[in-house]
């Protein structure tokens, strides 16, 4: 079962995956979190995906993503067939074939020979003419023109807000159906992440920043203290800072959200063949897996699960590739503090400490709090042990299938207030759902916030089941 893997897994989800079968399927071989292009979503879609998933799981995260200032091609008939010479004419609205959907008097904005990237970089054109609102290109390269991909304009000077209104439609409309967080494109600073945030209060949401370009990357410590986690878009990212450059700075990333104690997703083109083929190949393989060594709390798939011909197999390679590689993945302090979590990350440490020292004397770990905080700072040291989280209710269990080193978490509602009442309540649960056998020492790990807030005593010990 997916639990069994400590990495999560983000899925797109699309055409390919609306299937009730085939949307069991993922879930079955690891789906953690159900994702939702709001590029091309609309309340309708918002709705039948949350009955999808919620019909399965109540575990399984919903993610809708908001594009921001991404500018991007109308939906046209069909995709086109391309060469390097020939002219594409970009117009400035629906009297044109072709024109940017979200974005009206682009051509304004930008000059001759500015380049514009497609997609993930599959097809690349430059500008060679602007003459009234239209736009004429030169392809540079690239075989197939797609309708709907984003345009990225590497250097032009262009301003738009954090959000676009249909961004803010969407966003209402899944805060109301209950979905626990928000990837919002080119987040380029505090600011634009603060900005996104307004449209957040009140409810559960919590914002994953993308990082795409290189404000994203030259700001990514102010912004890891306004949000709860970052993607890396490694297409943005190669468009607008070249392909050579994405390791390293996906590697920095990694590094920067695991000090942070911030979960962290690398995405794109993680097993792309498999958008058409059933198996992956071995450099898709050696991608995900360096990934996961990196230390990522999460990997995704794009395409490969909303428009692919093999959703299901995609995911239990995915969960293939993360069970191998974390068998032999040895525990690591990460040493620097979570931001603004001082208390409790000392205690995950603490614990992380005496689990890798008495490896042989623990077999599990659960951690019962009230958000599930202190077992995500805890899991990402990388315990060898099982690790399961109690937490107070749904929404804080779901925002835990973002965070690596977690095998399962679930809700305890019920408050406690004398001890040996909570740790035999604890007992009775784990043994029901089968997380820990008789004889097994378990480190028991509960924490009450500083505020006193009654959920569950404190306590810090080993248990004999």
């Amino acid at each position: 079962m997916f639990y069994e893997k400590k990495t999560k897994i983000v899925c797109t989800i699309g055409p390919s995956s609306w299937d009730p079968n085939v949307m069991r399927g993922m879930i079955e071989a690891g789906m953690n979190c159900a994702r939702v292009n709001g590029a091309f979503a609309d309340e309708a879609e918002i709705d039948k995906v949350t009955k999808l998933v919620r019909d399965i799981s109540n575990e399984v995260a919903l993610m809708m993503d908001v594009k921001g200032p991404e500018v991007r091609m109308n939906k046209f008939a069909e995709a086109k067939n391309i060469k390097p010479g020939d002219e594409i004419v970009i117009g400035n609205g629906p009297d044109s074939e072709i024109y940017p959907a979200n974005y009206k008097d682009l051509y304004l904005h930008l000059k001759e020979g500015q380049r514009i990237v497609v997609g993930d970089g599959d097809v690349e054109l430059v500008i060679r003419e602007i003459k009234g609102d239209k736009m004429y290109c030169e392809v540079i390269f690239g075989e197939k023109l797609k309708p709907g991909k984003a345009l990225n304009l590497p250097g032009a000077d262009f301003a738009t807000s954090a959000l676009t209104e249909k961004d803010i439609a969407n966003l209402k409309h899944s805060i109301k159906m209950g979905w626990d967080f928000v990837s919002a494109s080119f987040i380029q600073s505090a600011e634009a992440a603060r900005e996104v945030k307004k449209y957040l209060e009140g409810s559960h949401m919590k914002l994953i920043a993308k990082i795409e370009d290189q404000q994203g990357v030259d700001n990514i410590d102010e912004i890891l203290e306004e949000v709860e986690g970052i993607m890396i878009a490694r297409g943005g990212l190669g468009v607008e800072l070249g392909l050579e450059k994405v390791p390293m700075i996906q590697k920095m990333l990694i590094e920067k959200c695991n000090a942070a104690g911030k979960p962290v997703i690398t995405a794109t083109q993680m097993l792309e063949s498999m958008t058409t083929n059933p198996r992956p190949t071995r450099a898709e393989v050696n991608d995900v897996a360096t990934a996961i060594m990196q230390g990522t709390d999460c990997v995704m798939l794009s395409g490969e699960s909303s428009a692919g011909e093999y959703p299901v197999e995609a995911v239990k390679e995915l969960t293939r590739i993360a069970i191998e590689v974390e068998k032999n993945l040895k525990p690591k302090i990460v040493d620097s503090k979570a931001i603004g979590f001082a208390v409790t990350d000392a205690l995950a440490k603490a614990a992380a400490q005496i689990v890798i020292e008495l490896q042989d004397e623990i077999q599990k770990v659960i951690v019962v709090s009230l958000t599930g905080r202190t077992g995500r700072l805890l899991g990402r040291h990388r315990i060898n042990q099982p690790l399961y989280i109690f937490t107070s209710q749904d929404y804080y269990a779901r925002r835990m299938m973002l965070s690596k080193g977690i095998n399962r978490t679930f809700t305890l509602k019920q408050n406690y207030s004398d001890r040996d009442q909570a740790v035999d309540a604890v007992k009775i649960l784990a043994r029901e759902l089968g997380l820990v056998e008789s004889g097994e020492n378990v480190l028991l790990l509960c924490k009450t916030p500083l505020t006193g807030e009654q959920y569950f005593p404190n306590v810090f010990e080993i248990v004999q089941f």
